[in-house]
């Protein structure tokens, strides 16, 4: 908790910065909203709240980069009792402070449109933390294992929008029945499932069950093997 107060200062003290990075995953929103109809709308609002998991996930990445190779804050955490997931943890809870003020406003838009129920709310948090666990793990690799200030800033956003932006998270996944290599690609990406689970327990699509079961086992695979991965790559204290 403490991690991750310290690593938000700088933006707490900056409310309009703040308000800019936490609404970030909601332009393309507004611009659905505006050209397209109330369901369409509704689905954009949750893709939405999975990338913003999403993103803090992966953004943790310029943390873990700056506090270990410019202000040697890492030092100071390997020489203390903190270990390595705490660490990584606490920087992802900053990112989630910072993004909490525009999950708030989505789920006061998912209520008023009067599509939302306790247990769809509880599954689509449950997908999206899910999802970011697995990211969080790929933003600590990313930032432990880089050397460069240029690549410790373009990755991630990078992928943000092959994650983000290209797959069907904010559209519906039928949108890509026409282009069978689109869809199968789609399928790859993990907050594709993430945000299929999540409008499927909200009732704007219908999926077999059997998807279902692979979206969740999916997801699961997903934060495993990211964390075996970013536990063998990403050193806590350099050789």
């Amino acid at each position: 908790m403490y991690i991750g107060l310290f690593d938000a200062l700088p933006l707490l003290r900056d409310p309009m910065l703040l308000v800019v990075i936490s609404l970030f995953s909601f332009l393309p929103v507004i611009f659905i909203f505006v050209f397209a109809d109330q369901a369409s709308a509704v689905q954009s609002l949750i893709g939405a709240i999975v990338l913003t998991f999403s993103f803090t996930g992966l953004f943790a990445s310029q943390s873990v980069y700056f506090n270990k190779q410019w202000f040697r804050f890492q030092d100071m955490f390997v020489a203390s009792r903190v270990s390595p997931a705490s660490y990584a943890l606490g920087l992802s809870l900053s990112g989630l402070v910072v993004a909490l003020p525009g999950v708030v406003v989505a789920m006061v838009l998912l209520l008023l449109s009067k599509s939302a129920t306790a247990a769809g709310v509880l599954l689509l948090l449950g997908t999206s933390v899910l999802l970011w666990i697995g990211l969080v793990f790929v933003g600590f690799a990313i930032g432990a294992t880089t050397k460069n200030a240029r690549r410790a800033n373009s990755i991630p956003q990078v992928l943000s929008i092959a994650l983000g932006f290209l797959p069907p998270v904010y559209y519906p996944l039928e949108r890509l029945h026409d282009i069978p290599i689109a869809q199968a690609v789609a399928m790859l990406i993990p907050t594709t499932h993430a945000a299929q689970l999540a409008k499927y327990y909200f009732g704007l699509i219908s999926i077999p069950a059997w998807q279902v079961w692979v979206g969740w086992i999916y997801l699961l695979s997903f934060a495993a093997l990211m964390g075996f991965l970013a536990s063998r790559r990403a050193h806590w204290v350099d050789p």
